[in-house]
């Protein structure tokens, strides 16, 4: 916590990162949809776990990626604040692009040379198109990409998800996790949204699992599965 000049106390901003796949094959089965809805279901959770949180403020920000990369939700938005507005499907599958894009707000300029270690939760169902292995080089090579500063992890989304990938972006196979329908999907969201929030905040910083800090909370059980299940 930081005291202001007029003495009142502030806490230290905790940086929530979604990196969203809407490449046309989350368009099958309905993935697309299944991601917005969970996104949705899970921010009154992240408010209260938020507000109950006497470590950090919680701003959330949001990359989609497909034929290119874009912002989706652009500035550091409190999650009080926090809107998420649907994303469609349509495209190929540039993960390198949205590194990149990433990679250019995680300087120590931007986040501040104290900040709270990052937490970044990747989202795909399939395997990148375009030259990600070079942007995440590029990445863990500079400002708070580099080895051991954020928290990272990946949701696979259906079982054709390239796990290997999602498990060089992370750093570790232990936090790469498979979501094969749509109930799975939302208790991964929501775990990623409250637990990691609170596991970054209170100092944790690596890149998840490696040994260099605390173990990863971990996430929910499976839960039982229904005959209205549909696996991906």
């Amino acid at each position: 916590m930081h005291e202001d000049p007029l003495g009142s106390v502030t806490r230290p901003h905790l940086h929530f990162f979604w990196l969203a796949d809407c490449s046309g094959s989350m368009s099958v089965q309905g993935k697309i949809q299944a991601l917005n809805n969970a996104i949705h279901e899970c921010i009154p959770t992240t408010r209260e776990a938020n507000q109950a949180n006497p470590f950090a403020d919680m701003v959330v920000r949001a990359l989609k990626f497909a034929t290119g990369a874009h912002w989706h939700v652009a500035n550091p938005t409190p999650v009080d604040d926090f809107l998420w507005t649907d994303l469609e499907a349509g495209g190929v599958t540039d993960l390198g692009a949205a590194i990149d894009l990433l990679s250019a707000e995680l300087t120590p300029e931007k986040m501040g040379r104290k900040a709270l270690p990052p937490v970044i939760v990747l989202l795909s169902d399939g395997a990148p198109t375009d030259d990600w292995a070079g942007a995440l080089e590029r990445f863990n090579s500079t400002g708070w990409g580099r080895h051991g500063r954020t928290v990272r992890v990946a949701i696979a989304i259906g079982r054709d998800a390239s796990k290997d990938v999602l498990a060089h972006f992370t750093g570790n196979p232990e936090t790469v996790f498979e979501a094969d329908n749509a109930q799975r999907l939302a208790d991964l969201i929501k775990w990623a949204s409250v637990t990691l929030s609170k596991y970054a905040s209170s100092g944790a910083s690596l890149v998840a699992g490696d040994g260099q800090g605390p173990p990863l909370p971990p996430p929910p059980p499976m839960p039982v599965e229904s005959d209205d299940d549909e696996p991906w």
